[in-house]
């Protein structure tokens, strides 16, 4: 049974933690904060070692489940449930390191997310770690260090009520939330770790806890998986495994499982008999097929000779430690339908000119990679999984043709989909945010470099190309027009908006514009009113 005993790698990080926490008192030098990163690196590792630990704690159960489910299930399910609750709460301490870095460091939230402790400018900074964890709180209750103490000591009850009460005093889990003892200056937990402290001093204390967490994570799971003892009832609670290739078998095809004792040894072999077992008389209701076994595996082969649901049991038959025969009943079902082809557009029921258009393609019972799939009028890009993209070319519509290749070799036709193709919408025109008509100032229009097209309310991320346009402007009772090739609001465009007068209105007509189909298109015009 865990007790939660540190490693002594583990008690030489807590012992320099603890130093440097105390040397915060005296004096803040460069080499201290130094050496808080040389600890926290190291508190990190260890964290990556408890998860790594805990993984594998995981496996371990999920292998004891399969074994035996009904007895492991209730303790895997408070596995399960100390795992989310670990998780939740070393996410939220993640989420608060990297918020002290992006708000004392004056960065953005992406750009500390990857900020490496010794690259922090402001490791010194005690203000601004001190605003976001105690607040303006004499006491610490309007910081987030309240909000993570209750959270840990949720936590640490949670995990408390996955241990038996017998068992209780010999499970430590170090999980500190208790004021200090010596309280000569009325300091509670929150001011002790958290007040007045520098930023790397505060990551660091955060990387302990986190570290706490994951350590009692891992003493809790340990306990949990120990209490099954899996190891002492290999042969007594064993349980028969019927594990099919598919539970959906075309007709005419053959239906194939492997039937097999988990954790059976390889140097026994079991006796599988198949057929209709009848378990409230323990007799077969017709003579069984006996399954050809290798390496303590059943396999087992049926015929699909009709179309529907198909059920069958039978029994494994082992010999116990002592030479006695044990029998373990099994049964399953699998359905036996017709081929069937299915393929579907991803976006809509279209498929659209020009544009690299997702469709998936499956058919059930067969694995992906014995389709071959084709299509007409289009290029067809294989992205593995089903998953495929069509390109357009030309046509009214594209036929996508699926062939299957059976086990015996044989391609089957499993038929056609057809698809309407479409033209891409029209796109609007814009400059800056606007589009269709709206105010804009002269020095705004100044840093606007050119006009662009963008398609409203379409599925698909895709660029339009304006190719050419017309500025036509007020002057002297006339409006002038500016032919433009391309997109670019050129230097001569600038100067004449900038000699307008206000109120006066300025169209951008004749724009036309080229999709990704290659089409060229005009666009609605768009008009500026200088303000």
């Amino acid at each position: 049974m865990s007790s939660g005993k540190d490693s002594p790698r583990q008690k030489m990080i807590g012992m320099m933690y603890l130093v440097l926490t105390a040397l915060l008192a005296l004096n803040v030098s460069k080499d201290i904060l130094d050496a808080f990163v040389v600890v926290n690196k190291g508190l990190e590792n260890t964290t990556s070692n408890f998860t790594n630990r805990n993984e594998n704690l995981y496996a371990d159960f999920d292998l004891a489940k399969s074994i035996d489910p009904v007895r492991v299930t209730p303790n895997w399910k408070l596995a399960q449930q100390v795992k989310k609750h670990s998780s939740e709460l070393t996410d939220f301490i993640d989420k608060l390191q990297k918020q002290l870095v992006a708000k004392t460091d004056g960065i953005e939230q992406s750009a500390a997310d990857t900020l490496q402790m010794v690259d922090i400018k402001s490791k010194d900074n005690y203000d601004i770690p001190t605003n976001i964890l105690i607040g303006d709180s004499e006491d610490g209750a309007a910081g987030a260090s309240r909000k993570l103490k209750n959270k840990l000591i949720a936590f640490r009850e949670q995990l408390s009520n996955c241990i038996l009460a017998e068992d209780k005093k010999n499970i430590i889990l170090d999980i500190d939330t208790e004021d200090p003892k010596n309280k000569g200056n009325n300091e509670n937990w929150e001011l002790y770790n958290f007040f007045h402290r520098p930023l790397v001093a505060s990551i660091t204390i955060l990387s302990k806890l986190k570290n706490d967490v994951k350590n009692a994570e891992s003493i809790v799971v340990d306990y949990l998986l120990k209490q099954n003892d899996t190891d002492a009832m290999k042969f007594d609670t064993i349980a028969a495994k019927v594990i099919p290739q598919s539970n959906y078998v075309l007709l005419g095809e053959s239906y194939k499982a492997d039937v097999f004792i988990a954790a059976f040894s390889k140097t026994k072999k079991p006796e599988i008999l198949v057929g209709k077992y009848n378990e409230a008389t323990k007799t077969f209701d017709e003579t069984p097929n006996s399954v050809e076994v290798e390496n303590g595996l059943g396999k087992y082969i049926a015929k699909a000779d009709r179309e529907g649901m198909v059920s069958y049991s039978g029994t494994i038959k082992i010999k116990s430690p002592k030479g006695k025969d044990v029998l373990f009943p099994f049964k399953s079902e699998y359905i036996v339908a017709r081929p069937a082809l299915t393929v579907s557009a991803e976006k809509m029921n279209v498929v659209y000119l020009g544009l690299d258009n997702p469709i998936s393609v499956s058919v059930p019972g067969i694995p992906n990679e014995r389709l071959t799939v084709s299509t007409t009028n289009a290029q067809l890009k294989n992205n593995g999984n089903g998953k495929y993209m069509v390109n357009v070319k030309s046509g009214p519509k594209v036929d996508v043709t699926v062939f299957a290749t059976m086990e015996n070799g044989e391609k089957r036709n499993m038929g056609v989909m057809s698809f309407r193709v479409k033209r891409v919408p029209k796109p609007v025109a814009r400059i800056g945010k606007i589009t269709m008509e709206g105010n804009m100032s002269q020095d705004k229009f100044e840093a606007e470099r050119g006009i662009f097209a963008h398609y409203e309310d379409f599925e698909f991320d895709v660029v339009c190309k304006i190719i050419s346009f017309e500025m036509s402007y007020p002057a002297k009772g006339l409006y002038l027009n500016v032919p433009v090739n391309g997109n670019n609001i050129t230097d001569e465009l600038h100067k004449i908006y900038k000699k307008l007068k206000r109120n006066d209105k300025v169209r951008f007509e004749k724009i036309v514009a080229v999709g990704p189909d290659g089409i060229a298109v005009n666009l609605s015009p768009l008009t500026l009113k200088v303000n």
